[in-house]
Formats: structure tokens, C-alpha cells, sequence
């Protein structure tokens, strides 16, 4: 099978590999469509972790092969997974940290080499941990590339209900790409009065039509502030647009050993919090699938590029550089939507 292969720091190349095989317990699926990550960007553009992986985790796919004892599944039937799945039992998952659980950091997909998700490929094996309790059915109606968000609005739920959100709370989203235009939407859900800033212009105005606001400087106080955004001086602007005994949450920071320079006073006498959010949590699986398939989450309006396996580098180069055309970047196989 083809897959994309990351060979080093930038360097993804279009390779023949074998197609997984599957032992008792495990799916074969054949993967429909995959979401381009800023995780897996960040990891490919900082050489880190070391290769060779196929990376590819926000998947819609169909079920190719069963292994022995699975009893749920059968071939056809479309589905997407949850690559990581905690233990539940640690003290960590016991505090409901569960993307800190040892089991939880081991990667349950792959598609070839040491495991990293493999939706970058033809065929991903789901192994039997993620076959049992992260792998959901897409029913019919919802589109492969409306599913690949599956996993990802869980993630910016999970960020959200951290948050706690009251209704009528002001928040501000620092960061109009797909991950704060997500953001924004859960948070009205939650019934924020939300706010949203951004520099590129269009990525507002998209943000309006899904019910934002454009914060001002001299806007009113935030009670929450949801930094999707990248860059460390996003971290202290959010500080700053909060109130006293406001929040903010970070979602955008996911790299060990980056540093940003803050205000800790307003930290310490201010009594405003600094909290991180990561990943995805197996409490919310189920209803982040149904915020995505009854639409009640509207993800087809940020699906802006949709390229073939073979455009995988393209595709990085237009998710990794933000500009008024771009939003969320699709990998298509077979070039179907559907």
C-alpha cells in the first residue's frame, strides 16, 4: 500500500509498505479521509519523535478485516477511532488526567513502523484496546470528512468543560483557525457570550457568521479566555483581556520546553488561573461524536483544502502557514467525500 512516510525533520516521502496485519482482536480499516493535525506538523517540523512513523490520527475509514473475536464490526461498516485510550485505573486516570496515563500514551494505530496514528496511509490496524473502547461507528447520512472531526472536537470539548463555562460568561477564543472556530462553537453551546480574535481578517468574518464576536482592546473584561493560538505572546494577551479570578486555558502550547514570558502578578495577587488542556478524554467520546453527527457542531464549513495522498507535502505546507484561505486541510483517498 502507499503511505507517507516521515523520514526526519521536513521530510515525508510517498512509500510502498506493507499493508498491517492484524491479529486477534484487531480491525483493519481502510482509511476514507484523514485531517491534517497541528500536532503531527509541529512534530514533523521539529524532527521529534525520531523516525520513521506514518502519522495521520483524525480518521474516517471502513473496516477491510476483522481478527479473530471481534464481534462488532464487519467489513464495510465506516467507522473512526480514538488512537489513545487511558487505563482508568491510575491514580492519574482516577483524577481524570487521562492523557497523562502511561496507557494512555501508548499509540493504539498504526499503519507501519513504531506506531503514530498511520491515517497517512491506505490501511490503518486498530489494535484491540482501541477496537473495544475507542473505535465508533459513523452512521449514514454524516460524510467521511465530517467524521475525521470526531477526535478533535473531543479534544476542544474537553478544553472547553475545563474552562467551566457559565452561561453568560464572556470568553474570549485567541485564534480563528479550525481549532478556535470549534472552540467558539462549544462555547456557545455552553452559552458563552464569545469573543474572538485573530489577524487575519476572513478567519473573523467566518467567525461572526458562526456567532462571535470581534474583541477590542476596550471590550469588557473576559471571565475566560481560550488560547488557540500558537504563539507565546498569545499566552499574556489572554492574561491581560481576563478579569480578576478569570481563566485561561491553554490549548495551543503542546510543546515541552517552550518558554513564554508572563505577568505572574496577575497570576499571584490577581488570583487569575493558567491551566493547560491536552488531548482528548475517553469521557467525552460519545458526545463528541454526536455534537459532530447531528451537526449540532458544524465542521463542513471549515474544511477549506482537500488534497490526494500524493499532495500530503502540499497539504502540510498549506496547514502550516495560516492565510485567509485556509482553514482545515483534508487528506482524501480515492477522492471521495462521501
Amino acid at each position: 500500500m502507499r503511505a507517507a512516510v516521515y523520514r526526519g525533520t521536513n521530510k515525508v516521502y510517498i512509500e510502498e509498505v506493507p499493508v498491517p496485519s492484524i491479529g486477534p482482536g484487531e480491525v483493519l480499516l481502510k482509511v476514507q479521509a484523514c485531517g491534517v493535525c497541528g500536532t503531527d506538523l509541529k512534530k514533523i517540523a521539529h524532527g521529534d519523535p525520531p523516525p520513521p512513523r506514518i502519522f495521520g490520527h483524525e480518521v474516517a475509514g471502513r473496516v477491510a478485516a476483522v481478527g479473530a473475536g471481534v464481534q462488532n464490526w464487519k467489513p464495510e461498516d465506516r467507522a473512526v477511532f480514538f488512537h489513545h485510550i487511558p487505563c482508568r485505573s491510575c491514580d492519574l486516570c482516577r483524577r481524570k488526567a487521562y492523557a497523562q496515563c502511561s496507557q494512555y500514551l501508548k499509540v493504539g494505530t498504526t499503519a507501519g513502523f513504531e506506531p503514530a496514528g498511520g491515517g497517512f496511509a491506505e490501511y490503518v490496524k486498530v489494535m484491540d484496546w482501541i477496537v473495544r473502547d475507542g473505535l465508533v461507528r459513523i452512521p449514514d447520512g454524516v460524510t467521511d470528512e465530517e467524521a475525521t472531526f470526531v477526535e478533535p472536537v473531543n479534544t476542544c470539548l474537553k478544553g472547553v468543560r475545563k474552562a467551566g463555562i457559565r452561561p453568560g460568561d464572556p470568553v474570549l477564543i485567541l485564534g480563528a483557525g479550525p481549532v478556535g472556530l470549534t472552540l467558539l462553537q462549544l462555547a456557545k453551546l455552553e452559552g458563552a457570550d464569545v469573543f474572538v480574535t485573530d489577524p487575519i481578517r476572513k478567519r473573523l468574518e467566518t467567525a461572526k457568521k458562526l456567532g462571535a464576536k470581534e474583541w477590542m482592546k476596550q471590550s469588557a473584561g473576559m471571565q475566560i479566555a481560550l488560547v488557540a493560538a500558537a504563539a507565546p505572546q498569545a499566552i499574556q494577551a489572554a492574561l491581560d483581556a481576563v478579569r480578576p479570578a478569570g481563566r485561561v486555558v491553554l490549548f495551543a502550547q503542546t510543546r515541552v520546553g517552550e518558554l513564554a514570558s508572563v505577568d505572574v502578578g496577575q497570576i499571584g495577587k490577581l488570583e487569575k488561573e493558567l491551566i493547560g488542556s491536552y488531548s482528548a478524554s475517553v469521557d467525552l467520546q460519545q458526545e463528541a461524536a454526536e455534537l459532530v453527527f447531528s451537526r449540532k457542531i458544524r465542521v463542513e464549513p471549515l474544511i477549506t483544502h482537500r488534497f490526494p495522498l500524493d499532495g500530503i507535502n502540499e497539504a502540510f505546507a498549506v496547514a502550516s502557514n495560516p492565510s485567509a484561505q485556509s482553514l482545515k486541510v483534508i487528506i482524501q483517498m480515492n477522492g471521495a467525500k462521501g
